[in-house]
C-alpha cells in the first residue's frame, strides 16, 4: 500500500497581506514556522521513506524544519512549484482587481481555464504535475511527503483522485493541513490532518 502526504508550506508574510506569491517568494512567519514544526512532528511517526519539495524558498524553509523531525534527504523538483501568476506576482489582490480589471473578471468567469497575463492555468499545472506523480507511483517509495503549495497541491490531489473541475477548484488546503492519499486494492482514498490532528476522512472543501 502506497501513501502520499501532501504538505502545504507554513504561513508566509505575503499570505498574511494577501499578496500574490506564485513563483516569487516571501519568508515564513513565526506562525508558519510553528506550522512546519507541527507537520514535522506529525510526519515523524508515519514511516516515511522519501520526501520531495518545491524548490521555492517558502517550501524549502518548511521542508528544512520538517527535517528536524524526519531525517530524510529532500529531493527538490521544479514540477512542484506553485502556480505561475505571471504579471500579477508580488501584487496585492486589490491591486490586481483594479489594474487588470478585465483580466480579473475573465479569471472569475473561468477559474479553471483562463490564463491571466503571463500566468498558468489549471491545465498547465496538471500537465507538469502528472509526470512527477507517474514517476512516484511506479517507484519503490511506499510513504512519501510532498511539500508544495496551495494550488499545485490540489492539482496533484485532483490527478490522483480523478476529480472533476468544480471539485478541484473547491479543494482548499490551509497552511496547517496535510492531505493523505492512500492506494490499495479499492483505489485511492483521501484523508486529512489539521494542526497535527487526524486522520479525518476526505478533503477540505469549505464551500461544499
Amino acid at each position: 500500500m502506497k501513501r502520499i502526504y501532501f504538505v502545504r508550506h507554513g504561513q508566509t508574510e505575503w499570505n498574511v497581506t494577501g499578496r500574490f506569491q506564485g513563483q516569487w517568494d516571501s519568508d515564513l512567519t513565526e506562525i508558519g514556522r510553528r506550522q512546519a514544526e507541527a507537520h514535522g512532528r506529525l510526519l515523524a511517526g508515519l514511516g516515511l521513506d522519501a520526501m520531495f519539495a518545491s524548490p521555492l524558498g517558502r517550501a524549502r524553509q518548511t521542508a528544512e524544519l520538517i527535517r528536524g523531525h524526519v531525517h530524510l534527504p529532500v529531493r527538490y523538483d521544479d514540477r512542484l512549484k506553485e502556480w505561475d501568476c505571471g504579471d500579477w506576482s508580488g501584487h496585492l489582490r486589490s491591486e490586481v482587481e483594479s489594474r487588470w480589471s478585465d483580466e480579473w473578471e475573465a479569471l472569475v468567469a473561468d477559474r479553471f481555464h483562463y490564463r491571466g497575463p503571463g500566468c498558468e492555468n489549471y491545465p498547465d499545472m496538471f500537465e507538469r504535475a502528472r509526470p512527477f506523480l507517474d514517476e512516484l507511483l511506479v517507484s519503490d517509495v511506499t510513504a512519501a511527503a510532498v511539500v508544495s503549495h496551495g494550488m499545485i497541491g490540489k492539482v496533484m490531489i485532483s490527478v490522483l483522485l480523478s476529480l472533476e473541475e468544480e471539485d478541484t477548484l473547491a479543494v482548499y488546503q490551509a497552511n496547517d493541513v496535510v492531505f493523505r492519499v492512500t492506494f490499495d486494492a479499492s483505489g485511492a482514498v483521501a484523508h486529512h490532518f489539521q494542526a497535527g490532528e487526524g486522520p479525518m476522512p476526505g478533503l477540505v472543501m469549505p464551500d461544499r
